[in-house]
């Protein structure tokens, strides 16, 4: 029984904190905290059940020899849009860009409706420094789907826009992501390009809410926070200077 809590436990704060590391303080998190292990599996096969059976996107660790060797005997058996997009993935992950451009443009070729290939041939794209290619190829992907790669896609379309030089395309896109979620890097961005075009009131408005939703979380996400904090009080103060 003492096995099965624990279990039960680890399983509830896990999925707190990715529910906190992509909206930040949002509505799943709070059902999660409410609802405990019942709302930690709502969220989780709301969230994950469709991708248990997909190939690997590796975005957040760090791709081995071993995982790039994996995706390649993958094409190999079966090339198809979702093999030849984790290929990409990986290879992109090994910093190999100009390969991974290639291994994406090839799951396209296979399926051209993949939004996960399309959304890896973008992020290939920016890595690889070809920011306007990629701002088209995720601007496809927000047509398709604004909220694509739980709301991720959004974060890195205002991202590139701004390596573009076009700053209020990026406001209106990190604007429209801030509405819905209250993630700090979300939060902190947009307010970097309001407080560049000059409103300092808007700006200054979504630090506050970092510091103000900081006060929500649990004890166990507030190392997730507290970063985000002193960059948002540093912010506040200058903008107030």
């Amino acid at each position: 029984m003492f096995l099965v809590v624990t279990l039960a436990v680890a399983f509830t704060v896990w999925m707190a904190v990715e529910a906190f590391r992509r909206s930040g303080v949002s509505t799943w998190l709070l059902v999660i905290l409410a609802l405990g292990p019942f709302g930690a599996a709502i969220y989780f096969f709301a969230e994950y059940a469709q991708d248990l059976f997909a190939r690997p996107v590796f975005e957040t660790r760090e791709v081995t020899a071993a995982d790039l060797k994996a995706a390649e005997a993958d094409v190999a058996q079966a090339g198809n849009a979702t093999t030849w997009t984790a290929y990409a993935s990986a290879l992109r992950g090994r910093r190999q860009f100009d390969n991974a451009i290639d291994a994406a443009r090839k799951g396209l070729e296979h399926d051209p409706t993949h939004l996960e290939a399309r959304y890896e041939l973008g992020l290939a794209l920016e890595e690889g420094g070809h920011h306007e290619e990629a701002r088209a190829r995720l601007e496809e992907v927000v047509a398709a789907d604004d909220t694509f790669h739980s709301d991720r896609v959004l974060f890195v379309l205002g991202r590139v826009q701004q390596a573009c030089g076009d700053d209020e395309a990026a406001r209106r896109s990190l604007e429209a992501l801030a509405e819905r979620s209250g993630n700090p890097e979300v939060l902190f961005e947009c307010a970097v390009v309001q407080a560049r075009l000059g409103d300092r009131a808007a700006a200054a408005e979504n630090l506050q809410r970092i510091v103000t939703e900081a006060r929500e979380v649990p004890a166990y996400l507030e190392p997730n926070v507290r970063p985000w904090v002193q960059k948002a009080e540093q912010a506040l103060k200058k903008l107030g200077g």
